[in-house]
Formats: C-alpha cells, structure tokens, sequence
C-alpha cells in the first residue's frame, strides 16, 4: 500500500472514491463532481498535500489537506470498505499531517462527527486534542412565519462585500467552514443588519438558494445574546419563508437558545479537534 498525491486523479475519479467511502457512513453527506470541485475552492484544499491510498492499483481511501497561511485542515478522510481494518486510515493520516509539517504549519484542525468513536479515538492517537462542539441544524420553511415584532426597529440589506466585512469583525474564532476566507470563496452572499428598540444589534449572513438558505451564521453586537439572535434569524425566514435553513458548525454557546427559538432542530453535533505542530 502506498499513498499518492490527489492531483494524480481526476475530480471524477475522486468523487467516485469519495462516495464508496461513505456508503455506510454514519452520516454519508455524498458528493457530485461539482460539488467536490466547488468544496476544494471554498475550502482552500490542496490536492498536492492530499492524498489517495492505493494498493495494487486499487484504491483504498482518501484525505484531503486545507492549507492557509500556517494552518492546515484534514477534511474528507475515508476509507472503502475493502480497505478496512488494514492501516488505511493511520496511512492517509500520517500522509497529511507530513504534508502540513512539509509546508511549515503552525497547526492542524478536522473535525469527527459526534459518535464516530472509530475515528475520534486514531485522531486522539495521533496528538489531536478536543476544542470544542460544533452544532449542524436545519429549519424547514415555514409559510406561516409570524409577522415581526414591534422590538424590530431598522433592517438593513448588506450585498455580498459588506457581508464579508462584517464576517471579518466577528469576536470569536470560527471553525474553518465559517472563516472568512471560505466564505469570501463562496459566491453571492448576503446579510441582514437587524436593530431593535432597545437598542440591541445583531446581524446575520447567509447564502441564499432558490430551494435553501445555507451558510447561515448570527452575530450579536448589543445586547441579549439569544433574543438577538432569534430576532435576526426571524428577519431572515420573514423575507425566505419558502426556503429549507441549514446551518453548519455553530457553537453550542448563548445563542443557541436562540436558534432553537427562531425553529432550528439540531440534526447532529461535530467535535473540533486540533493539533499543535510548533
């Protein structure tokens, strides 16, 4: 067996590969070619530091490396189901994280889907440490969202640039979904800068699909963190009633609350893991 760089395969052999990975994921998230093609632009990865285990011409699993200026992303590893049970996984692994110290990395950050026990515990052994919890949630549309409350005072509409400057202010360190480079790498964003009476302040970013809103994320400035929250993200769903809502990797913290209030159904959790390289 031996690992070999990603840029050796085509988008199309790799999503194949990448779809065998998951057909009995825990949560299998399949991919198109297209789709895989825009995720290694919004996401920075490096198909050069990526890698494909193979073995007599087969393929075995996959991982791929972000790389941003001295931090890197393991993200997308899998194994077929043929290549189980055989060192594939520690293989690609120790590939990647070579390639992140090749490229004189500070750190690595991934993420492992809470209960994969499997995975969480190669990461552990090879000197991830946990972070923190991140929330993946969904709200489906609904046509009967209440009018807004008189707490509203002033709504303002933001394009995709001055949603980028907002996101670039935000106080708390965002997973690497949520950073500001992917979303400067994701097209046509939008935001609703959302004053109340009170005056409290928040905002929220987004991208809007003809059938979804994704890329969802609240920021409060002022004020109550939950009831901001849940007031910016009525705003939203007022204007986009007919759109299902998913939101990735939030934090499990004070505006959570306000997420469930605004109609978000937790689907399921993922555990940020890092590991310190200097």
């Amino acid at each position: 067996m031996k690992t070999v760089p990603a840029n050796r395969y085509s988008f199309e052999q790799l999503t194949e590969a990448y779809n065998q990975t998951r057909v009995d994921y825990l949560v299998p998230m399949p991919m198109n070619v297209a789709r895989l093609r825009e995720y290694a632009h919004v996401y920075d990865v490096d198909l050069t530091a990526s890698c494909v285990a193979v073995e007599d011409n087969t393929t075995l699993g996959l991982g791929m490396l972000g790389v941003r200026d001295q931090r890197a992303w393991i993200t997308r590893l899998g194994v077929l189901p043929s290549g189980r049970r055989k060192g594939v996984g520690n293989a690609i692994m120790t590939a990647l994280i070579s390639q992140a110290e090749e490229r004189n990395m500070d750190e690595i950050w991934l993420e492992v889907i809470y209960g994969n026990d499997p995975a969480h515990n190669m990461f552990k052994k090879f000197g991830f440490q946990e972070t923190r919890e991140l929330i993946v949630a969904r709200r489906p549309p609904n046509l009967n969202t209440a009018i807004l409350p008189p707490t509203v005072k002033r709504i303002t509409a933001l394009d995709h640039e001055e949603a980028i400057i907002l996101l670039s202010h935000r106080k708390t360190r965002p997973n690497w979904l949520n950073e500001t480079e992917s979303l400067q790498n994701t097209r046509n964003l939008s935001a609703l800068l959302v004053e109340l009476n009170d005056g409290s302040r928040g905002w929220t970013a987004y991208h809007g699909g003809l059938l979804q809103l994704t890329r969802i994320l609240v920021e409060v400035i002022a004020g109550d963190p939950a009831d901001v929250t849940t007031a910016c993200l009525n705003v939203l769903h007022q204007r986009h009633k007919r759109q299902d809502a998913k939101t990735e990797n939030i934090f499990d913290d004070a505006q959570w609350p306000g997420y469930q209030r605004a109609g978000y159904l937790e689907s399921f959790r993922r555990i940020e893991m890092v590991k310190k390289l200097k």
